[in-house]
């Protein structure tokens, strides 16, 4: 009698063991696109977060900055005579201007000193208008004056400081103060009459500077304080 041989089970494999792997292969992606999702949403945050605190850092440095300037203006206007609300009045619009433009606010100051004694309302022969005496007609090309008070402190320490900065870019810090009065050889009174301010205030006229270069260590010296600052607060 012939043997019989044993049939191997046939294993049926059902249906859905045939999807198994893609879903696998679905699932995978959509952990791969939440993880991606994830990573860029916390890394804008932490971004955004560094930008904001770097901002609000940036501006207590500049606050630092033009405290310091507001009392070294303050120094030098004390010449002027002027009430003690005018000297802050001008020592604060020179504290700013100075910070922004890179100005020595010690300079500036001096030259209100020279130029008018602090009062705003002054008025030249040749028709220089305010307390840094800005000649309207001369830089007409730089400044639209329709829309400008020059009597005004604030305008004209505006105007002044700007016209100060491009005569130190053009000429450089020795000749930057003769330049704004005209760059003329008997002009150079004029550079010895401000220097004669800072020295009375207590500055060095050699070491002082129209628009000083702050060094690397000053500059983190700025940061790290204002960062003390603002843990403090």
């Amino acid at each position: 009698m012939p043997k019989t041989r044993k049939r191997k089970p046939v294993v049926v494999q059902r249906s859905f063991d045939f999807q198994s792997q893609p879903r696998r292969k679905a699932r995978k992606a959509r952990r791969g696109r939440f993880k991606l999702w994830a990573g860029s949403l916390l890394f804008m945050t932490g971004s955004g977060a560094l930008f904001f605190a770097g901002w609000r850092l940036h501006g207590r440095v500049f606050d630092l900055r033009v405290g310091r300037a507001y009392e070294s203006a303050r120094q030098v206007l004390k010449q002027t005579q002027r009430p003690l609300a005018e000297q802050q009045r001008y020592a604060a619009a020179i504290a700013r201007n100075a910070v922004e433009k890179g100005l020595s606010p010690a300079v500036v100051s001096a030259i209100v000193v020279v130029e008018s004694s602090g009062n705003p309302l002054t008025v030249s022969p040749s028709g220089d208008l305010g307390l840094m005496q800005v000649n309207a007609r001369i830089h007409a090309r730089h400044f639209d004056f329709a829309k400008r008070n020059l009597l005004n402190p604030e305008e004209n320490i505006d105007v002044g400081t700007s016209i100060l900065k491009t005569m130190a870019d053009r000429h450089g810090n020795e000749k930057a103060i003769q330049a704004y009065n005209g760059l003329l050889p008997e002009k150079r009174a004029y550079s010895v009459r401000v220097q004669a301010v800072l020295a009375r205030a207590g500055f060095s006229p050699e070491s002082e500077r129209v628009a000083p270069s702050s060094g690397i260590f000053a500059q983190i010296s700025d940061w790290i304080a204002a960062a003390r600052a603002s843990s403090g607060s």
